[in-house]
This record gives structure tokens, sequence and C-alpha cells, in this order.
């Protein structure tokens, strides 16, 4: 979840940038707007390439110190400990925990999401 929300926050960032760097005057003379056009779509790519850049590096830090990594490890040992993942316990919420979590959830009478919402983390003893 932290990381769709980062992602999306950097897309409104970069959606700002555009939309200051398309609005600013330059300065360039009039009857060249195809060359300031270009100028700004050149900028608007590199602060975009920036952005991204500087996006990916700061994910790949969260992820390997994010505590919900440990969170979801847990889970996993878990739902295979009770027989619904058989897949790699590695911090990592893939297609096969969602759908562990599902059967559990099923399996348990909980609200089936195939999400870690409070009460599935309780019944399978993740705080």
């Amino acid at each position: 979840m932290r990381g769709i929300l980062a992602t999306l926050l950097a897309s409104l960032a970069v959606l700002y940038a555009l939309f200051v760097l398309l609005s600013e005057d330059r300065g360039t003379p009039s009857g060249s707007g195809l060359t300031n056009n270009s100028e700004r779509i050149s900028d608007v790519g590199d602060r975009l390439m920036q952005t991204i850049m500087l996006q990916r590096q700061r994910q790949s830090q969260d992820y390997a110190a994010s505590p919900d990594t440990d969170r979801i490890i847990k889970v996993q040992q878990a739902l295979k400990d009770d027989g619904f993942y058989s897949g790699p316990v590695d911090g990592t919420m893939r297609q096969s925990t969602r759908e562990a979590i599902r059967s559990f959830q099923q399996s348990n009478h909980l609200n089936v999401t195939g999400t870690l919402d409070d009460d599935t983390a309780r019944e399978l003893g993740v705080q």
C-alpha cells in the first residue's frame, strides 16, 4: 500500500512539474513557438526521468527497510503453517499470498478481501 501511495504522489509531482513547465514564459521570441514547445518537452522529459530515478531509489530503500516486509513474512509463515500457503516466505505480497489470505479468510468466516486487515491479522496471530 505504501508503495502505491508513493507512486501516486510521485505521479502527481510529475504532473505538477509538467503543468508549471508548460505554463511558464521562457522568454522565447514570438513566432518560435515550435522551438519553445520542443525545449519545454525536452525539459519535462529530463525532469521526469530524474523524478522516476529518484522515486525508484526511494522505493528500493523503503522496501529494504520496510517493517511491512517483516509482517508479510510472519503472515506467509502463519499461512504456510496452517496449510493455506505453499509459496516462498520472503515478505513479498504476491498473488499467491493474496489467494492464501482469501482462503484463510473464507475458512475462518472472515470478510473475504485477500488483504491483511486487522481481523485477519489477529486470527493469524500476527500483530
